[in-house]
């Protein structure tokens, strides 16, 4: 049943949109009302589908940049459009019978030669765009890629109006006024980005002549400073708007100071965002909101003119309601002369209303310009934040509250801020909250030995100096609440801290069940009411779960009043008793509803036994008295009547789980300390009726937080999405102010003004596939978008991904990638839906999205609803080379082939071709060609990017080659005769340890042979298969998965004897692929391991170097994964390493596909080793992976790195300078290797 059918007639709308929005977007509500009066008139409706073909042309192409750009880039395919509309038009005229179909159609051709003319438009803009900003910035910082924007048409919330036309990145803070400028000249508007992590709309564009600024390029931190001031000295840093908090927090907390500004968030929220929307997190009930812990800000106004925000006294504390604060307002001249242009003072409850903990609802505050304007007034550029002194010792509670509600929880969270009011020496730094509902999403552990989950969880941080008075402190708070039916756990270690915190992290996977789209609200309540806000939630939630089941009896009632029955006597009469007995409880529901907040005596009629009972209804089925489970009452008693009616029962089961899945679910979480609660309502976007409804909820709790002093935002913000709830005094307040400062509305313009359309928000959803969802499986995107489906672009994936680089305007996290895949699976389901033929040409706009990872899975482990995009690429790439659209790259095809090859004379073949040859041919031409490359560049890109670092020394002849191991039938084992065999093991080398840099597997061998470890190698060359499996061959990758098992299988039958309990690596993606043989079934509950770990844990080895600086890379695909690299090189050489972070670059193919991308990782990389040493020395940099030892020696300019492995740093430093001559010396005198026949 297609409950949205009379919603949606407009094809290709995969959107929350129904008809009416879509036809109030381009043309208005005459017409939507004409064509609701035509509807009623049709005869064949073939006229109107016409017409909504050509709506859902137009809507589909103008709010997908991938497919506007098809257009814009092939004008044949505007030019057959064009004529199919005009054609569709001419049918519906000859057709026309009433003069509203005329005045319609001509209405359509207004709409249809705007949208054709669009595309001339665009291109001349462009032009006209690039070449006036590029006089202000550099070319590469102005993009209309369809990527960027939509990387940047949403926040964290997925609501859209409209997709930028540019987006610009900034290199620095002094190219903002003449952008801003510019832009004005340009004619347009001006959003202010930063992490994109906004949960209102704040930072969504609403206007097509639009150009975001992202400022994520401004990342400098500035040493800290201490100023004198107010009788004390207050440290201070500086930090620009681009910083992301997380790293500020760190950058601070590694010199002893708390820079407290710490919204959840922080993992990808930046500065600049902090303090135009005033954020907070769980460190506000101690030190405040930005506001609180702002020195000053710096601001790029509507004239390009940079003005200084300055607090004045700042008083190095929270500000309190009888506090006066004091901003001085500045505008900067050159040379950093200042005009003071502005005194403003403020009450403390001029900031924030009294009685509440946080409060950003007053936007024009007293007219000082950029805190909490949500970006409406200018470009934050920078700002100087005040910082605390960590306290000495830190406790971490988590106390679980069970029973039957959730006013325990709240209760204790007014207790235990009343315990805390007077203590000197133990202090609440945090006080947070979730309920069962967010434990169910996140799948929360208990703590406590109980079964049951708890009702809800609070996590606190109590510090001081006095560690007595926290012992004591935190033991009264666990005894406090007993009372409460909750049980308390302290963490005392930093690591015990941090994993009772991590649940709180992921509180994001709540929408997880709708497809990632919740409606997600915060709003702020006196302490002393939560516990009333906790009731009304419950009584809220009991009451939509009494209106689902309502619904649902309304469903089950239509459906099978209007359904034919089969030839069956006794069936209506069965039927007609269980609706009957349906409609009884539906009477009964109402009742429940219509009295939720009554005392249950109202219902004496209905059970005698509440006659004088004080008890609210709701209580009595909040605590189980009352049961209203529709599904035990009624799915059994059906299956039992109608037994043998097995489409009846299949059917009523549809229904049950059509309408529970529509079911409104209010799940909170909280900063307790300070009353601001998180309301979460995870809704289907696609759901026109539910999104309906979950609006009402929201407005039902906007106004019972009124109701109760409380304030509709804390620290989210107004944006687009509580604009209908704040006072219109307050966007009165705001609109005198912005008229003032920028009366253009330059910024961020359409926001916080009562007349905005909401009719013109909405949000992506593939829920809405129906008929369509074939050609998902059919073209292969079905798997792929199901995958990604559950992302909640929280942005936590962005600073742990290697493409996700803003010094080279590389934007590719996982989260914007995400947003691409959607869109060009849109393009390719539009582009099977108007062709006859189910076509894969779209799919090439993948390549970008796959091109840009390098397979590290980094994003992963933060994610909090398990995405991997390591895999998601993969299947791309695999994807795009089964369907044939993955671009033909010819040294990476030789590459693959080469590696594919196993015996050993073509490999000598290859290694004197390629790696000889080969890499010293690109040495000569880096060397000799570099003076060039400015111009070549420009003729021959990717020939240049591809010489842009020198190929280290490669080539050497191979330990099969060496010693003369050949043969397909023969593996060998190598064993020092004269000592004893304390342990065999095999050891696969790979085609890096082997092939390209052997002295690595020469190293490995050599190190367990003088160890007494029998070492076990294959016949021949053996490739593990990922090289092809990252490139997309994936059967080519099987095939030698394949190979290799049945290579061990053979192995492990014939050395059976040796008891191999370890498989030895020296590659991550070697690591990564064996994982996968099931290595514990070949060899005897063997296990793979890194060769480096495996020394450790024997104790092989153990030299002192605790006093050398030993810079270490970890690869993407670190093979340290038992032990982990600290313990690794606190056994084996006492230190612990420098870690130098990010990517190297290489990628194993990467570098060779993409030299582009391959390069600029390998800057970075460069950057962040040259903090260790001085400019023009040289480096020697450790790692794990051969492929990374490549990477690594490729840098070369200002700083020259040697990559070496670790295994031959350890042999050169245990067995000597001259080990590998020694070695070849010693097998040969000992006759140190066994061959095996198989």
């Amino acid at each position: 049943m297609n409950r949205d059918a009379k919603y949606r007639e407009i094809p290709y709308n995969y959107t929350s949109f129904s008809d009416k929005e879509i036809i109030l977007k381009y043309f208005d509500a005459e017409t939507w009302d004409m064509l609701n009066e035509l509807r009623s008139k049709r005869v064949t409706g073939r006229s109107a589908k016409l017409l909504f073909e050509i709506m859902g042309d137009i809507f589909i192409i103008d709010r997908n940049p991938y497919i506007f750009n098809d257009f814009l880039e092939h004008r044949e395919k505007q030019y057959n459009l064009k004529k199919q509309h005009k054609l569709k038009l001419a049918i519906i005229r000859k057709n026309a019978t009433d003069d509203l179909v005329l005045e319609i159609i001509k209405r359509a051709r207004r709409v249809d030669q705007e949208f054709f003319q669009s595309f001339k438009q665009e291109e001349r803009a462009r032009k006209k765009i690039h070449s006036a900003f590029s006089q202000v910035t550099a070319g590469g910082n102005i993009l209309f890629s369809a990527f960027q924007k939509v990387s940047h048409v949403t926040d964290a919330t997925d609501w859209r109006v409209e997709y930028p036309q540019v987006v610009l990145y900034p290199d620095t803070a002094e190219e903002i006024p003449g952008i801003i400028r510019t832009a004005q000249k340009l004619n347009l508007k001006i959003i202010p980005r930063g992490g994109g992590t906004g949960l209102t709309g704040g930072a969504i564009p609403v206007y097509k002549n639009t150009a975001v600024i992202n400022t994520e390029k401004l990342r400098k931190i500035s040493d800290i400073e201490i100023i004198h001031e107010n009788g004390g000295d207050i440290p201070v840093v500086e930090v620009e708007a681009g910083v992301i908090t997380e790293n500020a927090m760190h950058h601070c907390s590694g010199q002893g100071y708390i820079f407290a500004t710490d919204p959840t968030s922080a993992w990808a929220s930046t500065i600049g965002g902090n303090i135009a929307e005033n954020a907070g997190g769980k460190k506000c009930v101690m030190w405040g909101t930005a506001i609180d812990n702002i020195y000053s800000f710096r601001i790029v106004n509507s004239r390009g003119e940079i003005i200084e925000v300055l607090r004045q006294d700042h008083p190095h504390h929270k500000i309190m309601p009888d506090d006066e604060v004091t901003f001085l307002v500045y505008r900067i001249r050159r040379k950093e002369a200042r005009d003071l242009i502005n005194t403003i003072t403020l009450k403390g409850t001029d900031i924030r209303k009294k009685g509440v903990g946080k409060d950003i609802t007053n936007k024009a505050l007293g007219g000082v310009p950029g805190i909490q304007k949500e970006g409406g007034d200018g470009i934050i550029v920078s700002a100087k934040f005040v910082l605390y002194r960590p306290f000495d010792h830190c406790r971490t509670v988590c106390l679980e509250f069970f029973g039957k509600n959730l006013i325990n929880a709240s209760r204790a969270i007014v207790d235990i801020l009343n315990s805390f009011a007077g203590n000197t020496e133990a202090s609440l730094t945090a006080l947070e909250h979730f309920d069962e509902k967010y434990e169910v999403a996140i799948n929360y552990r208990n703590k406590s030995d109980r079964s049951e989950l708890p009702k809800a969880v609070l996590l606190i941080d109590i510090e001081g100096n006095n560690e007595k008075a926290l012992v004591e402190a935190s033991s009264a708070m666990i005894d406090m609440v007993k009372t409460y039916d909750a049980e308390g756990f302290i963490a005392e270690t930093e690591s015990m801290r941090e994993a009772f915190w991590k649940d709180r992290k992921n509180l994001g996977a709540i929408a997880r069940h709708t497809n990632a789209f919740k409606l997600n609200e915060d709003v702020v309540i006196p302490i002393e009411s939560l516990p009333l806000f906790a009731d009304f939630i419950e009584m809220l939630n009991i009451r939509k779960e009494l209106e689902n089941y309502v619904g649902l009896i309304n469903d089950v009632d239509e459906f099978y009043t209007n359904k034919a029955l089969e030839d069956d006597s006794f069936l209506p009469h069965k039927l007609k008793t269980f609706l009957a007995q349906l409609q009884e409880i539906k009477s009964t529901f109402m009742q429940y509803i219509g009295n939720i907040g009554q005392p249950i005596d109202v219902l004496k009629d209905v059970d005698p036994r509440f006659t004088g009972d004080t008890r609210l209804v709701f209580e009595y089925i909040r605590d189980n008295d009352l049961l209203i489970n529709l599904e035990k009452k009624v799915i059994e008693s059906f299956r039992q009547l109608f037994h043998g009616y097995d489409e009846l029962i299949e059917e009523i089961t549809g229904l049950f789980r059509d309408r529970r899945n529509r079911k409104i679910i209010i799940a909170t979480h909280m900063h307790a300390g300070d009353g601001n609660i998180h309301v979460n309502i995870p809704v289907h976007s696609n759901d026109y009726a539910m999104l309906q409804e979950a609006d009402e909820t929201a407005g039902i709790i906007m106004r019972k937080t009124k109701d109760l002093g409380g304030v509709i935002s804390g620290e989210h913000g107004i944006g687009l999405t509580k604009l209908k709830f704040i006072d219109q005094h307050v966007l009165d307040d705001y609109a005198v102010y912005k008229k003032q400062n920028d009366p253009d509305d330059l910024f961020n313009p359409g926001k916080l003004r009562s007349d905005f359309p909401a009719s013109s928000i909405y949000t992506p959803s593939f829920n809405l596939l129906g008929k369509e969802a074939f050609i998902l499986e059919a073209s292969d995107l079905g798997k792929l978008t199901t995958s990604i489906a559950a992302c909640v672009r929280c942005g936590k994936c962005k600073d742990v991904c290697n493409t996700h680089h803003p010094g080279a305007t590389m934007f590719y996290s996982p989260r914007n990638k995400i947003l691409g895949v959607s869109l060009i699976s849109e393009a390719v389901l539009y582009e099977a839906q108007t062709s006859s033929r189910l076509s894969f040409r779209n799919f090439r706009m993948l390549r970008e999205i796959s091109d840009h990872c390098t397979g590290c899975h980094n994003c992963y482990k933060p994610c909090p609803v398990n995405i991997d995009f390591g895999e998601v690429t993969l299947a791309i790439k695999e994807l795009l080379v089964e369907r044939h659209r993955s671009k033909f790259k010819l040294i990476t095809s030789f590459v693959l082939f080469y590696l594919r090859r196993r015996g050993v004379r073509i490999n000598t073949f290859f290694r004197i071709l390629l790696l000889k040859i080969g890499y010293s041919g690109q040495r000569m031409a880096y060397y000799f060609g570099r003076p060039f490359f400015p111009i070549t560049a420009k003729i021959l890109p990717q020939v240049t990017e591809m010489l842009k670092a020198p190929f280290p020394h490669s080539g050497e002849r191979t330990i099969r080659e060496i010693f003369n191991l050949r043969g397909s039938n023969t593996f060998y084992a190598f064993s020092d005769p004269s000592k004893p065999v304390k342990k065999s093991v095999v050891y696969f080398p790979g085609c890096g340890s082997e092939r390209m840099f052997p002295e690595i597997s020469m190293a490995v061998i050599a190190l367990l042979y003088y160890a007494g470890i029998r070492v076990v190698i294959a016949p021949e060359y053996l490739c593990c298969g990922y090289p092809m499996l990252f490139n997309g061959r994936v059967k080519q990758a099987k095939n030698k998965s394949y190979e290799n098992r049945v290579m061990f299988h053979r192995m492990a039958d014939t050395i059976g004897y040796m008891d191999i309990e370890d498989v030895v690596v020296s590659c991550g993606t070697c690591f990564e692929m064996l994982n996968k043989y099931k290595i514990e079934n070949i060899f005897a509950d063997s296990a793979i391991i890194d060769v480096n770990e495996f020394m450790a844990r024997e104790e092989l080895y153990r030299i002192d170097r605790s006093g050398e600086q030993l810079l270490y890379h970890d690869p993407c695909h670190s093979p340290m994964k038992r032990l982990g690299v600290d313990k690794t090189f606190s056994v084996l050489l006492n230190a612990k390493p420098v870690s130098a972070p990010n990517c190297c670059g290489e990628g194993g193919t990467l570098s060779l596909s993409t030299p582009d991308i391959s390069n600029k990782l390998r800057e970075r990389k460069s950057d962040n080793i040259s903090r260790h040493y001085h400019r023009h020395e040289k480096a020697t940099v450790l790692t794990t992976c051969p492929s990374c030892v490549q990477g690594l020696s490729k840098i070369h300019g200002r700083l020259t790195v040697k990559g070496q492995s670790m295994v031959v740093y350890l042999a050169d430093e245990i067995l000597g300078k001259h080990w590998k001559r020694d070695f070849k010396k010693n097998i040969k005198k000992q006759n140190g290797i066994e061959r095996i026949i198989l």
